[in-house]
This record gives C-alpha cells, structure tokens and sequence, in this order.
C-alpha cells in the first residue's frame, strides 16, 4: 500500500516527466492544456510517486479518454441517423397544399426541421408528437436509426471494449505493485470514461 504523502499536490506536471512521457494523441478540437489537467488530476489522485506511476497514469489516461471519445462518436451516430429518418418520415407524412410546396418542403424543410429537431427540445417536442399521430413514436424512430448504423456501432463497441481489455490489463500490472494505486487508478478512470471526473486537481 501507498505511504501517505503529506507533500502539498502538484499544480503542473514536472518537466522531466513530461518529457519523458511525449506528446498525446489528441482528437481535433481538443486541447493540450485539457489533456494534461485530466492526467496531472488523475496522477494527483493516485498519488503518482514516480515515473512508473507516472506511465501508469498516462496509460490509462489515455484509454479512458479515448473510450469516452467512442461513446461520444456511438451518440453522434445514433443522433445523426435519427436526424435522416426524421426527414424522411417529415416528407413521407407532410400534407402539402400545392405541388410546389410540396417539393419545396422536400427540397430544404424538411431537413432543416429535421436538424432542428435534434437541437431544440421544445420544436423536437412538437414534431414527436406529430410523427407519433401518424403512427411513428420515438422508439420506432430510434429503431429504425439503430437498424440503420448497426455495423458501424458493432465497430465502435468492439473498440470500446478493446480500450476496457487493455485498461484492465494495466490496471493488474499495477495492483502487484500497488493495490492502493490500482483502485484509485481504476475509479478514477472509470470517471472519465462516464464523464463524471473532473480535470481540475484540488
């Protein structure tokens, strides 16, 4: 078990471990300075005491990052599939007055009410309920999208558990060198990956 550490907590990550440690991977739009707050608050959180707790951290820092980036990648999905069967379903139910309203509605409406849908509740509201007086719920929507992106979500799931697999693994690699390590490590991680952890180190 870890010794207690009474050394007041870092507030940036020492030089020489960042060195030794490179550069992250990082996903467009995302910033160096997030990326090194997460580990600097997870390294702080396990008691990071040297370079090899230090790697440790590192790694699972950045598993758990990037199976958060896959959920997130598994909810756009879904969203922007559910976006093209709205459409569809705006078109094949609207009860045009003319033939040009109808392919103008066709054309640019019923996408754009579509989009809309999927960023204003109060708006999505109202075309749930119009869909569902037509006999198309929100469940059969988020069917028919599911059907529509399965083997793309069978990918990411198999990714997803692929981050899990090699995170565990480090996780027992450092439980025979530290056990305390190993379980703050592992919540701390599992943190992220729910988008419940802070990256500010207190």
């Amino acid at each position: 078990m870890s010794e207690v550490n009474n050394a007041p907590p870092l507030r940036k990550i020492p030089v020489e471990i960042a060195n030794l440690l490179g550069e992250p991977v990082l996903w467009r739009n995302e910033k160096r300075d997030h990326y090194d707050a997460i580990l600097l608050a997870v390294a702080v959180s396990v008691g990071a005491r040297d370079i090899v707790d230090w790697f440790c951290a590192n790694d699972v820092t950045c598993l758990a990052l990037d199976a958060r980036r896959l959920q997130v990648a598994k909810a756009a999905l879904i969203l922007n599939k559910q976006i093209e069967v709205v459409e569809e379903l705006m078109k094949s139910t609207y009860d045009p007055r003319d033939a040009y309203r109808d392919t103008l509605y066709n054309m640019l409406d019923a996408r754009n009410e579509a989009r809309r849908w999927s960023t204003d509740p109060a708006f999505g509201a109202k075309i749930d309920e119009r869909l569902a007086a037509r006999g198309h719920d929100v469940a059969s929507i988020l069917g028919k999208a599911y059907s529509l992106c399965v083997a793309e979500l069978q990918v990411l799931d198999k990714s997803i558990a692929d981050r899990e697999f090699r995170r565990m693994a480090i996780l027992r690699e450092v439980q025979r060198r530290d056990e305390f390590m190993a379980r703050r490590l592992e919540k701390t991680s599992q943190q992220i990956i729910d988008g419940e952890f802070s990256d500010v180190a207190e």
